[in-house]
């Protein structure tokens, strides 16, 4: 029963993402005078459709992406291109773009708009702790004084009672001395920093030892760990909070490790082989699980500040994104931490288990990732299209349709490779090839 309702909400997730996607490219097309010949939700072969008007709207069976076809255009240049003014040959290159580019652009809408509805609808979450859990020894912060589990109770003046406050109180200043008042023990001390102007708080909040999610296929889930577990010890050295736990964890790639947990009043336990991945030049552990941000609550939020953090999130997802793969780019991390089709449908169906507001909110971070996925200039892809329609614009003169047919095959060799990589480490994290 959980493996038909993981592949239902795969279908579901990805059906949304590229309907939206092709949606993009379709409205773009029509509204620019190009007849678009077949509207397809799934790769050939198809499976059924309809004719209405110029347009063949159609399911196709292997559910892992769409396309639209425009009279007058191919991926391998074979179109019988008439130069008929419905044609995409036939209009002018900006337009050409705009046809490319409408598909992440709609895909980026999509994920905007699901994180507001998400934080206009419910509120913010607001972790309700000012307690410092993790800061470095080269923060002014810790140069003035601040230490882990320090509780914040005032920063310039003005009292805080949640993280979210602390970091507004801690914006609103006029980039001077930061005076913080801080509860450490049963005395009150006052410190002083003088950050950087402009600079980022530089500080974390503590977070209990609590897997808040867990992969599936990682180390973790295949120990029998579950979201709510809350880590109690490593190879028998108790912990407490998120950071000393992933610090105990993060030392331990490809050793047996015993890891006990408690969940609900009964106390658990296994044997668990961090997973090597690269991280930060060297090598380090990982299970699999995310922090638990808790004590948190919802707060209402107005409009235009569900607008702002909400347009700031979309950027943030944009730039890990970006930042992954750089890092996958440089060695710095393992090509392994990208999902395939098996891992995304896992994910779906982990997240649809935790409830809706999980499921929306895994859409939103999926479809900013096809976003820019398909903006990179790889043969294939809509960046790929935009690459080849740059430089005609440049040279001032149009690729042959053999040169393009040979550009598109590479892409696709490429992509397909990269496919047979991601789901190959999907399967091994699912069966423990990989520890």
């Amino acid at each position: 029963m959980e493996f038909l309702e993981t592949i239902f909400y795969f279908i579901l997730v990805l059906g949304v993402l590229v309907f939206v996607h092709e949606f993009g490219h379709f409205i773009v097309a029509k509204r620019s005078g190009i007849r678009v010949e077949q509207f397809s939700l799934g790769f050939p072969p198809k499976a059924f459709g309809i004719t209405v008007g110029e347009t063949e709207y159609c399911i196709s069976w292997l559910p892992i992406g769409g396309y639209v076809k425009v009279a007058g255009m191919s991926d391998f240049g074979s179109a019988d291109v008439r130069q008929a003014p419905w044609e995409f040959q036939s209009k002018p290159r900006g337009i050409q773009m705009a046809v490319f580019v409408a598909g992440p652009v709609m895909n980026f809408l999509l994920g905007f708009l699901l994180i507001f509805g998400l934080r206009f609808a419910l509120g913010d979450y607001v972790l309700q702790t000012t307690k410092v859990g993790r800061i470095e020894a080269t923060s002014p912060f810790y140069a003035a004084g601040l230490r882990t589990d320090d509780r914040i109770l005032a920063v310039s003046g003005t009292p805080v009672a949640d993280w979210g406050g602390l970091i507004d109180a801690y914006s609103a200043g006029d980039g001077g001395d930061v005076v913080l008042e801080v509860a450490r023990g049963d005395e009150v001390v006052s410190l002083v920093a003088t950050p950087d102007p402009g600079q980022a708080l530089d500080f974390d909040p503590f977070l209990p030892s609590t897997a808040g999610s867990v992969m599936p296929g990682y180390p973790a889930a295949r120990g029998g760990m579950e979201p709510g577990d809350r880590v109690l010890a490593i190879e028998g050295e108790s912990v407490s909070g998120w950071d000393e736990m992933r610090k105990k964890i993060s030392a331990r790639p490809g050793l047996e490790t015993e890891i006990r947990w408690l969940r609900g009043r009964d106390e658990m336990a296994a044997r668990i082989v961090p997973q090597p991945q690269q991280g930060g030049g060297r090598t380090i552990g990982v299970i699999g699980i995310g922090p638990s941000y808790e004590p948190s609550a919802r707060v209402p939020v107005t409009i235009t500040t569900a607008i702002e953090r909400s347009g700031r999130d979309l950027v943030g997802y944009t730039t890990l994104i970006f930042t992954l793969i750089k890092r996958i780019i440089m060695g710095e991390v393992s090509g392994g931490m990208i999902a395939g089709p098996v891992g995304i449908a896992q994910m779906a169906g982990s997240k649809a288990r935790e409830g809706w507001e999980a499921l929306l909110d895994f859409m939103a971070m999926l479809s900013i990732n096809l976003a820019v996925l398909n903006l990179l200039p790889i043969p294939a892809l809509d960046g790929g299209h935009l690459m080849i329609l740059s430089v005609e614009a440049i040279s001032r003169r149009s690729l042959s349709a053999r040169q393009k047919e040979r550009i598109q095959q590479v892409g696709f060799v490429f992509l397909l490779g990269l496919m047979v990589y991601v789901t190959f480490g999907d399967i091994g994290r699912i069966w423990g090839l990989f520890y």
